[in-house]
């Protein structure tokens, strides 16, 4: 790669620009004019060369993913570039010294003009300013063929199957013996969304309606419960909480909360439930995606050493690979097995920048209010919010998703249709989580 003049603001706007298309051109673009000073600005910090081009990939890959939040940052083109690389870069060098990442950004609109931990001098304004006095550096074969694999998975991504719920696969960890069901899952997920769109959710708004105008004929629809989805249509936001991600330590069994099947599935549609769901509850700390995300990033700088990676191995070498065709994966192998954790660990560097993002994920984090105005997590959202504790993130978005009857009842105090909801949503933001 030939030397090149420093590179500007409105230069890289353009490029940043393109990546919110969400094709290969922008990330291209972006590399053209990023790569050289990106790599020489992170050789200037790190002398290892699998440590430099994974910080560099890592920054390049964030960049094009997030490029629709430049415009809400406030920031230059060039200082957010270089904020991702700070974020980024502090975490490595954080992991080679044994230390936590920095706290992020609450309010997940981007990344800040300053990280608070960060030293000054490694803040995306001072990278920035460094970058336009370093001359730029050309990368090797491995980082040129680490972003050339990148770029085929993002072109790859557009040919194969959805998941069932209409994801895009991720395409290194996609096996082509899972396409037929992928492809009869997805029939039936689309032929349930088609029944709701049509007749299940019209029926439901219809009476909802006529329950918020306090019609007699509707009385009964607040006895089985009120239908969950209008509910969180009319409210919207409002069912919505920050909370402390630390202190959402308690979380919710289904099976445990509802024994009975038919009761469970009735359960997932409405608002109020009823009965002792709320009374077995169980730690998070103790939860099969806390330990995943603790030892996922204790091990981030070497993954395969990670007891997941043990665990993911040894049940592909005994024939028993982990396999969903609902998420489009099958780790058969050790490549795919440590693509599958990169992919989690990148995932983990994206909210260590910008803070936590309440629209990423098919649901929201859910939560559920118990008799008592407490908060219990419900399984919503439970790899996302585990993340959120092991990186320390202050402040997390949940949606309460139902409530308990008896709570109902003492916050709207026999009140019905709009003023009911109106009590609710006045209630809400008392609720605190449970210990």
């Amino acid at each position: 790669m030939t030397a090149s003049p420093p590179v500007t603001h409105q230069a890289l706007e353009p490029a940043l620009l393109a990546c919110t298309q969400g094709d290969t051109v922008g990330f291209q673009r972006l590399q053209q004019l990023g790569l050289p000073r990106v790599l020489s600005v992170t050789s200037h910090f790190l002398a290892e060369p699998p440590h430099v081009e994974a910080v560099v990939h890592d920054t390049l890959l964030m960049a094009w993913r997030n490029a629709h939040r430049l415009a809400d940052s406030g920031l230059p083109p060039g200082h957010w570039l270089f904020t991702i690389l700070s974020c980024r870069l502090h975490n490595q060098l954080s992991a080679l010294e044994g230390a936590l990442p920095p706290p992020s950004p609450a309010d997940g609109q981007g990344p800040p003009a300053e990280l608070e931990r960060i030293p000054a001098e490694r803040r995306g304004p001072a990278l920035w300013e460094l970058s336009q006095r370093l001359p730029p550096a050309a990368p090797g074969q491995a980082l040129e063929a680490r972003l050339g694999q990148t770029l085929q998975t993002l072109r790859q991504a557009a040919r194969l199957p959805l998941t069932p719920t209409g994801e895009s696969v991720h395409p290194p960890l996609y096996d082509p013996s899972l396409r037929r069901k992928m492809l009869t899952s997805r029939l039936a997920y689309r032929a349930k969304m088609a029944f709701q769109r049509t007749l299940g959710r019209p029926v439901e708004d219809r009476l909802f309606r006529h329950w918020q105008a306090r019609r007699d004929a509707c009385r009964m629809l607040e006895t089985q419960g009120l239908p969950r989805r209008s509910l969180e249509t009319t409210l919207g936001e409002r069912l919505d909480l920050g909370v402390d991600p630390r202190r959402l330590v308690r979380g919710f069994s289904y099976p445990a909360g509802f024994p009975d099947r038919l009761q469970r599935r009735k359960a997932s549609n409405l608002f109020l439930w009823d009965g002792d769901w709320d009374l077995p509850r169980h730690y998070l700390i103790d939860s099969s995606q806390t330990r995943f995300m603790q030892d996922l990033w204790h091990y981030r700088l070497a993954p395969e050493q990670s007891a997941t990676f043990q665990t993911l191995e040894a049940r592909s070498d005994q024939g028993n690979p982990l396999r969903s065709h609902h998420r489009g994966l099958l780790l058969d192998g050790r490549e795919r097995i440590l693509e599958y954790l990169r992919l989690y660990l990148l995932y983990m560097e994206g909210m260590a920048c910008f803070g936590f993002d309440a629209e990423a994920g098919k649901d929201r984090l859910g939560v559920a209010v118990d008799r008592h105005g407490r908060l219990i997590k419900i399984n919503k959202g439970l790899h996302r919010l585990a993340m959120a504790q092991v990186l320390g993130l202050p402040r997390v978005t949940v949606r309460v998703r139902s409530v308990h009857r008896r709570w109902w009842n003492d916050q709207t105090e026999g009140a019905s249709g709009h003023e009911a909801l109106e009590r609710l949503a006045q209630a809400l933001p008392d609720c605190t989580p449970a210990r």
